[in-house]
């Protein structure tokens, strides 16, 4: 394979002097970090964007995800962000899981908005049977199809090293997670509020069991929704994924 690390000692007219053949031994894989390494010899080749790209393409081919990619340049000297800008270059132009993880993250997010809004009207002092209908109707219908869409995708990364690495599934599920942190965090504020506001008189009525049954509903749905959204989405990202990986080979040298 041929060495695209960038000429060094260039002359004057711009042409770099040719180097020595490589040694006995030498690795096959290419170098990224302009460091002094064996080449073939005859003029070397520069590095420049070609080069790059067909590393790439041969990369994927071979199977290397963009985690493991990254996790390659940033072992030669590469900057985490720029390496991971590179690895990313390694998929295809096209992404074929819009439509998959885009319904998945829908389903999971109004399922679960559907599920909680329904038993905080059954728990509230004045329920409306209208809104309640409506949001178990809500979770209902879009559950299961949560379910069987998370099972689908599921099979595809099974059989496909590469899904994880959709754009779309990186998006959506950090949509999914910010959503959800927003809501449990206006949701736990608000308790907060009623709880300093009984204390100090501020509210008429002390809190009662049904309040905290209310506030414990949210975080039962709230916090494990979070958390797998956070952590599919930490599975998309290539310089949390490269970084880890490296650091875990590093590790056990």
């Amino acid at each position: 394979m041929t060495d695209f690390t960038a000429p060094q000692n260039p002359t004057v007219a711009g042409t770099a002097a040719p180097t020595a053949g490589p040694a006995p031994g030498a690795p096959t894989d290419p170098s990224f970090d302009g460091g002094p390494r064996p080449r073939p010899t005859g003029p070397p080749t520069r590095w420049g964007r070609p080069d790059v790209t067909e590393w790439l393409v041969a990369r994927r081919n071979a199977g290397a995800t963009p985690a493991a990619i990254a996790t390659e340049l940033v072992a030669r000297g590469w900057d985490a962000d720029a390496a991971a800008d590179t690895a990313r270059r390694s998929l295809r132009r096209s992404d074929h899981h819009r439509v998959l993880y885009g319904t998945l993250c829908w389903s999971v997010g109004l399922g679960a908005l559907g599920l909680a809004t329904g038993l905080h009207q059954l728990l509230a002092d004045t329920p409306d049977p209208e809104w309640a209908a409506l949001a178990f109707t809500l979770a209902v219908v879009l559950l299961p199809l949560a379910g069987w869409c998370l099972w689908s995708a599921q099979q595809v990364e099974a059989s496909s090293a590469h899904a994880v690495w959709s754009p779309t599934r990186r998006m959506w599920f950090a949509t999914l997670a910010a959503c959800t942190a927003i809501i449990g965090l206006i949701r736990l504020i608000t308790y907060v509020y009623l709880v300093i506001a009984a204390m100090t008189g501020a509210r008429a009525t002390p809190l009662t069991p049904d309040d905290q049954f209310q506030v414990l509903i949210s975080l039962a749905i709230v916090v494990p929704l979070f958390v797998w959204s956070f952590h599919e989405w930490r599975r998309s990202d290539v310089v949390l994924s490269g970084l880890k990986e490296l650091d875990r080979s590093e590790g056990g040298r």
